[in-house]
């Protein structure tokens, strides 16, 4: 069989390897872009933990850990939004709410009960969170420093959202980001977990949405 001319031309082969060098350039970029949405700081001496909702046991047990190694005397949280719950109440079902349940788990493994807050919100995103939790440090303006803890996958966005909230406070606050080591997001390969493949994904459009649109609001 006979190659037609110019099939293997110079053109066809600069072609080629510049789709050949962005693939390449594409997979080294991953695990630079997984670990992008992870903000990790070493954690000191705080005032408050915040706890944010969301996920299951993970976050408050990376906060249990904070607390139990003496980086803050107290877990806070906001009351997030379970949809249906005030429905099944309503109808006579007599179950715990969701930041109930999490708290439970915080006290069972030692904290006291009285050093673990949840702020009333029906919080529906961390947007809501943050300007809940902001409202409290209003109303307590000795607290000066609070440490994050959420998924990893989460904490990056969610400590913008916190700064950025904080800055009507007009006085120095100290944010740290320490996501909950229980979390298994893995930011090096998370392109190849398909649950994390979807938390990376999703991370991504809401960061954007927050870049370009919900910044603006706080």
């Amino acid at each position: 069989m006979r190659i037609g001319r110019g099939f293997f031309s110079k053109k066809s082969i600069i072609i080629l390897l510049i789709l050949l060098g962005l693939l390449m350039l594409g997979r080294f970029s991953l695990p630079w872009l997984g670990r992008v949405l992870v903000a990790g700081d070493e954690p000191r001496k705080s005032d408050l933990l915040v706890v944010l909702m969301g996920s299951g046991p993970d976050r408050i047990l990376g906060a249990v850990d904070l607390y139990d190694e003496g980086y803050a005397e107290s877990i806070l949280m906001v009351r997030n939004n379970v949809r249906g719950y005030d429905i099944a109440m309503e109808k006579g079902a007599d179950i715990p709410h969701n930041s109930e349940v999490i708290k439970m788990v915080a006290v069972q493994l030692g904290v006291l009960e009285d050093e673990v807050i949840i702020l009333p919100g029906d919080a529906l995103s961390t947007q809501d969170e943050a300007r809940h939790v902001r409202d409290y440090l209003v109303e307590h303006g000795d607290i000066d420093s609070i440490i994050i803890v959420t998924s990893k996958y989460h904490s990056g966005r969610a400590k913008k959202i916190f700064e950025k909230t904080f800055e009507s406070l007009n006085r120095d606050l100290r944010v740290l980001s320490c996501p909950s080591e229980y979390d298994d997001f893995d930011a090096d390969e998370w392109w190849k977990s398909r649950e994390d493949l979807k938390r990376g994904i999703q991370e991504y459009m809401k960061l954007t949405v927050f870049c370009l649109y919900e910044q603006f609001k706080l």
